[in-house]
């Protein structure tokens, strides 16, 4: 039996493998690609003048490759040593400064998304909150945000920054997102960073080689579009400016999640309204009066307690059964009770409420 230490370590290397093996049909093509310009400088010693006209890139459209790779890879470098760790920072910031108040999170209906947002994997909802200065006449807060725990919540905690009415997140969705983070810090993102940072060199030295063959063969072996000269300027000009041309991009993308975090919300002042989101169901059930799970409207006064519920929240917008011994006791006047079940952790349970027949 394989010790715990052990799993640990399998779980951990899985990732960086199968991010390892995703680059390697990459690296197979760079490689082929540096032989044949190596075989272009053999050809030239020769004194073949035909070099190069049968390859199928030149040396210039090599160099043009790897410098496009050098840039995509410095992007992705500077995200992960620059972007995430202020977007940790900016997480923990939630649990070190936030107020808290209650509200609901509701899920967001994936067959509404537009764009390139529909193939995103990513689990969208909005938080639905009091604001915490527009009090007279009361305003609710609806902004979108990110969930990692995929159903209707009602009466969660929901974190604001100071001075901030709009940048409401659950506490538990930060919670878990953040202890995401701190597990990859520990664990993938060095091995990640250090297989990114061997392709931000490999791509510049493959450019560099080729632009070095390019004047090693001389001009009279050189064929198509192939340019020493350019190829050296083009290569000068994207190594100095692309550190600054990434930054600037990782700068100008947590710009934008700050703002989304933060800034970006809408304040309702009909309450009903903004919990009147549409969320997503197995069985495309579609009634305007009510959703499959009742996400589209959340009573307050029917559930009565202040706590959170650790699944769907049950529809209540239906009719519902009313429990009596009597049938002849619902007349006018006479109390009886109403049976509202909810879901709790060891399972279904009954709670009866009073209830008097108008």
């Amino acid at each position: 039996m394989s010790s715990p230490s052990g799993a640990g370590n399998s779980g951990v290397m899985l990732p960086v493998l199968r991010f390892f093996l995703s680059t390697l049909p990459f690296l197979a093509v760079l490689v082929y690609l540096l032989y044949m310009a190596v075989q272009r400088g053999y050809e030239a010693n020769e004194g073949d003048v035909d070099a190069g006209h049968d390859d199928m890139f030149s040396l210039m459209d090599t160099t043009i490759v790897f410098l496009v790779l050098h840039v995509f890879w410095t992007m992705f470098v500077m995200y992960l040593l620059v972007f995430v760790p202020k977007r940790r920072y900016l997480l923990d910031r939630y649990l070190r400064e936030g107020e808290s108040t209650l509200g609901d999170v509701v899920v967001e209906n994936s067959s509404r998304r537009l764009g390139m947002r529909f193939l995103s994997f990513r689990t969208y909802g909005y938080a639905v909150y009091g604001h915490p200065t527009k009090v007279d006449p009361p305003v609710v807060v609806q902004k979108k945000v990110r969930i990692y725990q995929p159903w209707t919540r009602e009466r969660v905690t929901i974190l604001r920054l100071p001075n901030r009415p709009l940048s409401g997140q659950a506490k538990s969705d930060i919670e878990i997102d953040l202890n995401q983070m701190r597990s990859e810090r520990d664990s993938t993102l060095c091995y990640i960073s250090t297989l990114s940072i061997f392709w931000v060199f490999f791509s510049l030295g493959g450019a560099a080689f080729c632009v070095y063959q390019m004047g090693a063969i001389g001009d009279d072996f050189l064929v198509g579009n192939e340019d020493a000269e350019l190829a050296r300027r083009v290569l000068l000009l994207v190594a100095g400016i692309n550190p600054f041309f990434a930054f600037v991009v990782n700068g100008i993308r947590y710009v934008m999640y700050y703002n989304w975090m933060v800034r970006w919300g809408a304040s309702v002042e009909d309450e009903k309204d903004a919990r009147n989101v549409k969320s997503k169901n197995w069985c495309n059930y579609n009634d305007d009066a009510a959703s499959f799970d009742g996400s589209d409207q959340i009573p307050y006064s029917i559930l009565g307690e202040d706590r959170s519920f650790a699944g769907t929240v049950p529809s209540h917008t239906r009719s519902l059964p009313i429990a009596s011994a009597n049938p002849a006791q619902t007349t006018s006047g006479k109390e009886t009770h109403l049976t509202v079940s909810s879901i709790e952790e060891d399972g279904g349970a009954l709670r009866v409420f009073p209830w008097t027949n108008p």
